[in-house]
Formats: structure tokens, C-alpha cells, sequence
């Protein structure tokens, strides 16, 4: 960890302080509730909280010094700052210099955590490594993943969310990555963007401020990445389906929660057979593999360690039940592109496909025609039964009628109870279920009361 106050000082430029230099740091803390005695507390303060106001109960548990934007008198010494959350940050990056790490970056409209997953389970084969864990991918959570990290380790692997222009700017200045992965660029945050450029312009900024000597690792299937991948002049590297892709899969086979195809990098094929399917969790796949390749991790073994991999809970997670029901568990987010791609994997089931879609959230202005859109995508696949939850989602279940599914296949509720009593009304034995929707509409609870009847 940080040394001593004397380099908290000079990490933040302050002037000298009350209080002897030379005492030892042991930690960095945020949290009052979890910290321990020699931690520096950081008081950051936000829309809905406010660190100063726990200063004496940092105090109190043995911290040894307070970083604060306000002056107050205390026992120990008090590091005034003009912005906390920037103090934490800049924390954040001298620990990550001086320890070494490598870090890779992985940020995108959507399959953030799944690659991070991917790429820090191969990684581990070798590796000691540290990840973002769960959402903690902003710019509190970023810097907290980093000075969580034990000093002994290898890589961090780190996800970057973004809600706004300069928030990856902010997040890559603080971890300054060796690798930089942008997944994808759709149409989540366009509320807040406006636009996919403007997306696109946003994630683009993991590209712009990473190290010089940075591998920038791009998606040669999504139309905006591909224009990053002309635009970037420093070290790149591209994964996807076509022959000019650094790595790419081919003779793509797609089951019921397993996919087979071969890995073709440097001339060199290689066969993988995983626990999941779907062409987009493969592309995910490729991310992985290549990110272990740059840091010596070969591809064979990189493919060994994928078939171990666990999928988190809502994140594509499958589930069965009695009467070889099969659940599809994607209930931790939502967003155009995604609901598509996991309509197309519900597809590849046997039995009855039953799609049960909640709203999609930061949409703005395209709200309705983007649900509507993918209603309709639910009928040109023939979807068995498609039931919706959430005001937002009637335009899925409108989008689907309008494009030919019968009315009584298709079913619109408000509320996730309502949609489960029409579930275990018209479900048999067989079918699979897939359940997807923004992260607000608690969907999850589809899944409980289905558990218990079931």
C-alpha cells in the first residue's frame, strides 16, 4: 500500500500539514464500515452522501489522517483538497504505477462484465489477477478496484462504465491502461448521449489517452469499431468473424448452452468446444483468448481455462428446472442490441420459446420506436410467446403484433406478478424461458416465483 503521509502529501500536491510525515499508511478507505486502523479516509461526498460526515467515526475506528474538501479540527492530521473524488483518484494512480500492474481496460455499450469475466479467467491460468468486481466501474469504483488490489498482483482487469462524455477520459487517465478492449458501440446511454456518435465519441476515449506503447483491441463485426480500428494509429489488434481479424472464429457450431467452432491467430488453428453459446459471447471469447496471448498466455490454454468459466447470475445464466424446463437468466441489464442477440441464442433451444422482455431503460427520445424494434425482431424469429413488463415494453409487445405475431401468443403486463401468473399459465415441459430487462425493473423476481412454484 501507500507508504507513509508524507507521499499522500506529495501524491496531492498539498501543502505540509499538522502531524508527523513518516506515519505509516495501511490502506485507503471510503467506507467507515470497513475501515481498518491505519487507513487514510478519503471523505468523498455526492448527490446523496457525504464523507465528512463520518470523519469522527474514521477517527474513532484508528485512521491516520482524513483527505476532506472541507477544514475542521480533528485528532489527526486533515489533507485539505479541493475535489475528494480527483484526491481518490490520483491515489489510485500512483498505487497502480508503483506497483507495476498491468492493466487492461474493457469498456462498451454492452458485454462489459462477461469479457471481463473471460479475460481474467484465462488470465488466471498464469496470472494473479484483480478485477473490477461487480458494477464498481466509475469513477469511485474504478479507483476503489485498483487500491483493493494486493500488491502482489499481475493484471488488473477493469471494467469502464460511462454515463456522459469525459468519464472514460477521467476513468483511463486513472488507470492508464497496456490493453484497451472496446466490446461493442449501440444504442445504451443514447438518452444521455443523443446519438450513437456521440457514443462512440465517448468510448473512443480509452483509445485517445492510453499509454503510448498501448495494444488497443477492437471488434471487427460492429460497424463504429470498425472505425475506430481505421482511425487508430498506434498497436492494434482486431477479433471477430472475417479473414482480416488478428483472431477470428470460424465453422461456428451453436447448441443449447454449449458452442463448438475454431480459433484461427497467426496461422495457427485451434479448437474450443464452451459452456455457453451465442456469436456474440464467443466474440467475447476472442477477446479473451487474444488479451491472454499478449500476456503469454497461449491460446490453447486460454481455451482450457474458458471451459471453466462460471456465467454470473442474470448475465445469460441457464437454469433448469423440473419438466426440463430451461430458464435463461439475463435479467441484470437490457439495451436493443443485447435483447437481440439473446433472442437469437432463446432460438436455439428446443420446445417452445417463450421471450419475457421488461423495459429499456436510457433510451431516451427513441424509447418507443427502439422497443418497437425489437418487438418486432421477436416476429420475424417466430418466437413462440412473447410477455412484457413495464409501460415501456408494451411498445415491445405492439412492435410484435404489428409484425404478424398472433395476439394470442403475446401478452403485455405491468408489473412482474402479472407476468409470472401468465408464465405459469401457458408453461409446459420442454419450453424454455428467456427473461431479460434493464436492471430497474427487478425481473429477478420472474425467476423467484417461478422457482417456488416450480
Amino acid at each position: 500500500m501507500i507508504g507513509n503521509l508524507k507521499e499522500i502529501k506529495e501524491i496531492l500536491g498539498v501543502e505540509p500539514f499538522l502531524g508527523d510525515e513518516k506515519v505509516k499508511v495501511e490502506s485507503v478507505s471510503i467506507d467507515t464500515r470497513t475501515l481498518t486502523k491505519g487507513a487514510v479516509f478519503v471523505a468523498l461526498s455526492g448527490e446523496f452522501f457525504n464523507g465528512n460526515d463520518y470523519i469522527d467515526i474514521a477517527v474513532d475506528k484508528g485512521a491516520v489522517a482524513v483527505v476532506s474538501t472541507e477544514h475542521e479540527e480533528i485528532k489527526i492530521p486533515l489533507i485539505k483538497v479541493e475535489d475528494a473524488i480527483k484526491a481518490y483518484q490520483k491515489i489510485a494512480n500512483y498505487y497502480r504505477n508503483r506497483e507495476g500492474f498491468k492493466v487492461v481496460a474493457i469498456t462498451g455499450s454492452s458485454g462489459k462484465t462477461t469479457t471481463k469475466d473471460m479475460v481474467a479467467c484465462v488470465l488466471e491460468k498464469k496470472l494473479k489477477v484483480s478485477k473490477t468486481y461487480k458494477n464498481n466501474n466509475n469513477e469511485i469504483g474504478l479507483p476503489y478496484t485498483i487500491l483493493s488490489s494486493p500488491e502482489n498482483t499481475d493484471v488488473l482487469v477493469l471494467e469502464m462504465g460511462m454515463r456522459s462524455l469525459g468519464e472514460i477520459r477521467t476513468l483511463t487517465e486513472t488507470a492508464e491502461p497496456d490493453i484497451g478492449i472496446i466490446t461493442n458501440v449501440g444504442i445504451a446511454h443514447v438518452g444521455e448521449l443523443g446519438s450513437e456518435e456521440n457514443i462512440l465519441k465517448a468510448k473512443r476515449e480509452l483509445f485517445e489517452e492510453m499509454k503510448s506503447n498501448g495494444i488497443a483491441i477492437i471488434n471487427g463485426e460492429d460497424k463504429y469499431t470498425r472505425a475506430l480500428e481505421e482511425s487508430f494509429t498506434g498497436a492494434k489488434k482486431v477479433f471477430g468473424f472475417h479473414d482480416n481479424a488478428t483472431i477470428k472464429a470460424t465453422e461456428i457450431v451453436l447448441g443449447e448452452s454449449i458452442c463448438s467452432f475454431k480459433v484461427i491467430r497467426d496461422g495457427e488453428t485451434y479448437y474450443a468446444e464452451l459452456p455457453f453459446t451465442g456469436e456474440h459471447l464467443i466474440l467475447d471469447a476472442l477477446v479473451a483468448l487474444e488479451t491472454g496471448a499478449l500476456l503469454g498466455i497461449s491460446i490453447k490454454q486460454g481455451i482450457e481455462a474458458l471451459k471453466k468459466l462460471e456465467v454470473s447470475p442474470g448475465r445469460m445464466s441457464v437454469e433448469k428446472l423440473a419438466g426440463n424446463i430451461t430458464i435463461l437468466d439475463d435479467v441484470y441489464n437490457a439495451n436493443p442490441d443485447s435483447t437481440k442477440a439473446s433472442l437469437k441464442v432463446l432460438t436455439g433451444y428446443k420446445g417452445r420459446e417463450i421471450a419475457i422482455l421488461g423495459d429499456m431503460r436510457d433510451l431516451g427520445a427513441l424509447e418507443k420506436p427502439l422497443h418497437k424494434e425489437v418487438g418486432a425482431y421477436v416476429a420475424k424469429l417466430g418466437i413462440d410467446y412473447l410477455i412484457t413488463v413495464g409501460s415501456a415494453s408494451n411498445n415491445i409487445w405492439q412492435g410484435a403484433v404489428d409484425g404478424g405475431m398472433n395476439s394470442n401468443q403475446a401478452f403485455s403486463y405491468m408489473t412482474n406478478e402479472d407476468a409470472f401468473k401468465k408464465l405459469n399459465e401457458i408453461l409446459k415441459e420442454n419450453d424454455t424461458v428467456l427473461i431479460k430487462g434493464s436492471r430497474l425493473v427487478g425481473m429477478e423476481k420472474i425467476i423467484e416465483l417461478l422457482k417456488k412454484e416450480r
